[in-house]
């Protein structure tokens, strides 16, 4: 297998070279989204920058190096729109602190938590930023070696700061708007995986608080993939939704916009219609693929997650025994055109 370097980065995303080079060291003169998009690509291609320790001609000071970690499992196809928005953020703050970001991908389900803690020492990071689940067990492995702030995951360690968008608020919207649709037996869809997702349970917990808070009723069999022994598959869940959709649940709400368009997609196949049948929502705001409807939805704000991460790590950085923080940032909601009135049956 030939080497990665920077030529090889270039090459693949259609940049100079002098580009790539200058998104890898931070370089100011280039933009966020373009050394966002270096970055990951260079992480994803396993580009192993050579990162130098030595005293910087900037007044004899070291250059920081603030490591991202982007847990994603191997087997995710997912869009990487996620961390490419989170990415700019970073890269955005973190220029104002003249750091190196160094991008690192980490599969949990098959990589190695003692090699990892191993690189962070010998690269020598000063803070780092979570991107999507962990152990907990490694999560504190890293704050116990360097400042710690993680992106929607709360690991609850006095170490760790975290950031998310306030999801209570969020889903308390989207149930506001399928009640004043006309809408009272409402469901809860998510999908499973093969690592552990909390943040489903979070946005689950949060759904309920918002049927209550709407003045309606819970109803424990009205949800999909909740339950720890259900696990359905996408085509499973789907069908599920079906059958409950004939018992009289008229709207359902989706952990994740992915799971919602995978959900429209299957029920169309299925003959029902969104949301002349059955309403839909969704959470993080991700464009509709061609030929399905915008979902109703809230768009999380992860380049602000990103800059807020990056300021709440220079404070840890610099206030290593501070108060722990978890930070809300409000999203935006998104009307769409999945929510209807209550279909007749």
């Amino acid at each position: 297998m030939p080497r990665i370097n920077q030529q090889t980065i270039a090459k693949q995303l259609k940049l100079s070279q002098t580009t790539v080079s200058r998104s890898l060291a931070n370089h100011p003169a280039i933009n966020a989204e373009t050394k966002a998009l270096v970055l990951e690509a260079a992480a994803q291609m396993g580009y192993s920058q050579r990162i130098k320790r030595n005293l910087s001609q900037n007044g004899g000071k070291r250059t920081p190096i603030w490591g991202v970690l982007i847990a994603m499992p191997k087997t995710e196809t997912g869009p990487s729109e996620t961390f490419q928005l989170v990415l700019r953020g970073v890269a955005d703050k973190s220029t104002q602190h003249d750091a190196i970001l160094d991008v690192v991908y980490f599969d949990p389900a098959t990589d190695s938590e003692t090699a990892l803690l191993r690189r962070i020492r010998a690269t020598g990071w000063k803070g780092c930023v979570l991107i999507y689940p962990i152990s907990p067990t490694l999560a504190h492995g890293i704050a116990n070696q360097v400042a710690c702030v993680s992106i929607i995951e709360n690991y609850r360690h006095d170490l760790i700061d975290s950031v998310d968008v306030d999801q209570s608020e969020a889903i308390l919207g989207l149930v506001r708007a399928l009640k004043d649709a006309g809408h009272q037996r409402i469901g809860f869809f998510s999908w499973t995986y093969t690592v552990e997702a909390p943040w489903v349970l979070h946005r689950f917990g949060s759904f309920v608080e918002a049927l209550y808070r709407c003045g309606l009723t819970f109803d424990a069999r009205a949800t999909v993939n909740i339950d720890p022994s259900e696990r359905l598959n996408p085509i499973e869940a789907a069908e599920k939704v079906r059958l409950l959709h004939q018992e009289g649940i008229s709207a359902f709400v989706c952990a994740a916009d992915h799971q919602a368009y995978g959900l429209l997609h299957e029920l169309r196949k299925a003959g029902l219609e969104v949301p002349r049948n059955l309403s839909i929502t969704g959470f993080d705001g991700i464009p509709a693929p061609a030929n399905l409807p915008q979902l109703a939805t809230v768009r999380v704000p992860y380049e602000e997650l990103g800059r807020s991460a990056t300021h709440q790590l220079t404070r840890r950085m610099e206030q290593p025994a501070a108060p722990r923080r978890h930070l809300l940032v409000d999203g935006d909601y998104i009307i769409g055109e999945t929510i209807g009135p209550t279909a007749k049956y």
